[in-house]
């Protein structure tokens, strides 16, 4: 594994002293490490030319996937040493309203297993108010979706990409699951969540020629999903969701979406916990399967508009 550590140091230096003194080691022994690494994937993975050390073809293939297996280790390291502690070890995470994440409920059951003393403190609100709640203190990570102009001391990692889906009561005439056009719904009655899928919409909606109709307004999802079933309108949820009485579907002609990442106050000491759910969220896969991480779907592409939602939205 110390192999894999020099290698990322390299990469983010470009310079081995420096790689190598970053990981207090020789750089004799930082460079032998490399070569034997080499050696494995039967290549070079670097370009060697004194100040314009660069990754090869080979390298820029391998990157993510060291990084990825480096976290990985890292993660199971701490919770491995964690396993037995007595302490009380908290975690306080601000997640944005209206996402759908499975891997953080995933992530966190296994801390709960492996820190038999660890205390959750959940927190909700827009993606604004999150990060507010976040640099005045209080929340160790947020999960929210991405600032047009983050704070120069917010840290970020990208997750996935949110993409968003209309759900219809099961009788609703789009309950045979066929993507729906734009037109064809517009002017049906909306539910407003208040939250940035929601405003995602309006503002793609507006950018197109239509105008949403928002006859109800709720303050849960849960609640937008009961009327939506009764057949009282429609409402904007991540693409994926299910839910009894309802039909998920997607636009046919245009992609809502919004890039999500997890995110912490940089240069602020993180608990054992917070620590643990970082590496091991940056050693998931977070992208929905069967999703376009690019976001290029869509016969129009509404990413001027959606960037604008988002910004409202925050």
């Amino acid at each position: 594994m110390h192999q894999i550590k020099y290698f990322l140091a390299v990469t983010r230096t470009l310079n081995f002293t420096r790689a190598a003194d970053q990981c207090n080691v020789t750089q004799p022994s930082l460079t032998r490490a490399i070569q034997k690494l080499e050696d494995e994937f039967g290549g070079i993975l670097f370009n060697r030319e004194r100040a314009l050390t660069h990754l090869t073809e080979l390298g820029r293939m391998v990157l993510p996937h060291l990084e990825q297996t480096y976290e990985a280790a890292e993660a199971a390291t701490l919770l491995a040493n964690s396993i037995g502690k007595a302490e009380v070890t908290p975690l306080v995470i601000g997640v944005a309203d209206g996402l759908h994440l499975p891997v953080m409920d995933d992530i966190l059951a296994n801390l709960a297993t492996t820190l038999p003393a660890l205390t959750l403190d959940v927190r909700g609100g827009t993606s604004a108010q999150v990060l507010d709640a976040a640099l005045k203190g209080g929340i160790d990570l947020v999960i929210i979706a991405m600032p047009e102009q983050a704070p120069d001391r917010l840290e970020t990692w990208p997750l996935f990409q949110q993409r968003y889906a209309v759900a219809v009561a099961a009788h609703h005439r789009g309950g045979n699951g066929q993507p729906i056009a734009m037109a064809e719904v517009a002017a049906e009655p909306w539910i407003d969540c208040g939250d940035a899928g929601t405003a995602i919409w309006r503002n793609a909606a507006c950018a197109m020629g239509s105008t949403p109709t928002f006859r109800h307004k709720v303050e849960s999802r849960s609640q937008a999903l009961r009327l939506a079933a009764l057949g009282l309108g429609h409402v904007i949820v991540p693409a994926g969701l299910a839910a009894p009485g309802l039909r998920v579907v997607s636009l046919s002609d245009c992609e809502l979406y919004q890039k999500v990442v997890l995110g912490a106050v940089a240069g602020r000491r993180r608990g054992y916990a917070a620590e643990a759910f970082l590496r091991a969220a940056r050693a998931r896969d977070w992208q929905p399967v069967g999703t376009d991480p690019a976001g290029q779907v869509g016969l129009i592409k509404l990413e001027s508009a959606q960037s604008t939602a988002a910004g409202s939205a925050l």
